[in-house]
């Protein structure tokens, strides 16, 4: 009895379930792969072959709008010469407003994966409408084909090259922006040179004409070598051009676009009015044209474009070496102090101080001014961040210097040298 009671008492195991935990396999991985790791070839010949394209979209986007006081020059005395100086000079500050507001509608098409398209038709609207130019002969002709048709070729063939040099560089990334910015002195260089000395010889109409083969030259090398090599991930509605959540949630690219919108209306009060501030004080206008030659925004000189493609070269590599936001702000700051001085310039040897001193500094805040966008998202949308930030900033660019032409008509040059420093110096305070 306690035999049988002891076996009853006495737990039986089952083998069964044992044998089952015993071929219960060890959990495996999700086999489902993660998000790719982004990864940028930083060189190798299809880099420097983007770099190359860039480089010439900017000799002839950028180039040709910083180009045109020699255009303004000869509106004033030959073709439109019933014209007032400021009304000619719109048609120069809508065509550089019209280079950076189409950056929104050009970014996003970049993200939703349309870039060659866009990149061809822009380059054949603008060797066309450089063609139409030669064949203007009233003020609004010039304002339509020059100021808004041209601008608007230009800004959508400048904003997404901007966009697609971060596909191919990272380290080297301000390295790479600092050669494509270049690009604007040597157009800024060239192309008044070239106007200048054809205008004589063959007539304003062949001028443009050659100007538009030559255009069409060498604008034919970007639509080869340039491409995009990053996935897309397009979006639709208005938020595929304009997603204020950008704004309301990322703080510190609202604090760096505002910053930029600021400095932008002082950034060029120096080089469009350097040259008019010379002859003023007695330098020989012949001289003022390799100074600074007269615009009414982004104005460039043979002079100040030599040494600001120096200046973009090496903030670009500052950039790499220290970060972007510590290559930006010192030459803003330096841009900053030279704009306070220039109403103290009286003589030759002042105006190339100037010009020299803010080519470089404001050649270094351009070439460098953008890469910081790309380190307040993901590169999915970085053609909407680049696009909303440009077209922010066209507003000062198209706003910035008849606000200092007003300050001197009424106060004098000093009026515009502390509006531009004082503006200028805005920029290192709210980005730091």
């Amino acid at each position: 009895m306690s035999d049988r009671g002891s076996k009853q008492s006495t737990p039986t195991l089952d083998a069964g379930p044992l044998e089952k935990q015993d071929d219960i396999e060890a959990p495996k991985p999700d086999p489902t792969p993660g998000p790719p790791q982004i990864t940028y070839p930083d060189g190798g010949l299809e880099a420097w072959l983007v770099v190359l394209g860039a480089v010439i979209c900017n000799v002839v986007a950028f180039g040709y709008v910083t180009s045109y006081g020699v255009f303004q020059s000869y509106y004033e005395q030959f073709a439109l010469p019933d014209e007032t100086p400021s009304n000619l000079a719109w048609i120069g500050s809508i065509q550089a407003f019209m280079l950076l507001f189409p950056a929104l509608f050009g970014g996003a098409l970049f993200d939703a994966g349309w870039f060659r398209i866009p990149l061809f038709v822009s380059s054949c609207g603008l060797v066309l409408f450089t063609f139409l130019v030669g064949e203007c002969t009233k003020y609004w002709h010039f304002l339509l084909c020059q100021g808004i048709a041209s601008g608007f070729a230009g800004g959508m063939l400048f904003s997404p090259v901007m966009t697609v040099l971060g596909h191919w560089w990272l380290k080297r990334r301000g390295l790479a922006f600092g050669l494509v910015a270049m690009g604007s002195s040597i157009g800024g260089i060239a192309i008044p040179i070239m106007v200048r000395r054809l205008i004589p010889q063959i007539g304003f109409p062949w001028t443009m004409r050659t100007l538009g083969f030559l255009f069409l030259a060498i604008l034919t090398i970007p639509n080869l070598t340039l491409k995009r090599r990053l996935p897309t991930q397009p979006r639709k509605g208005i938020k595929a051009v304009w997603d204020h959540e950008i704004f309301t949630k990322n703080l510190a690219f609202s604090v760096y676009v505002l910053s930029g919108l600021v400095s932008f209306l002082g950034l060029y009060t120096v080089i469009v009015f350097l040259d008019i501030s010379a002859v003023t004080h007695g330098v020989d206008e012949n001289f003022s044209f390799y100074l600074v030659m007269r615009s009414t925004f982004f104005d460039v000189t043979c002079v100040q474009n030599g040494v600001s493609g120096v200046g973009r070269i090496l903030a670009g590599r500052f950039s790499d070496v220290l970060g972007p936001g510590n290559s930006v702000i010192p030459a803003v700051l330096f841009s900053s102090a030279v704009t306070f001085g220039f109403p103290f310039a009286k003589t030759k040897t002042d105006f190339i101080l100037i010009a020299i001193f803010y080519g470089m500094s404001s050649g270094a805040y351009i070439a460098t001014f953008m890469i910081p966008v790309y380190g307040f998202g993901e590169m999915k949308d970085l053609g909407k961040r680049m696009g909303m930030g440009m077209t922010c900033i066209s507003v000062a660019a198209l706003g910035g210097s008849p606000i200092a032409g007003a300050l001197i008509r009424k106060y004098g040059y000093d009026a515009a040298g502390y509006f531009g420093g004082k503006i200028l110096r805005g920029l290192p305070i709210t980005f730091c």
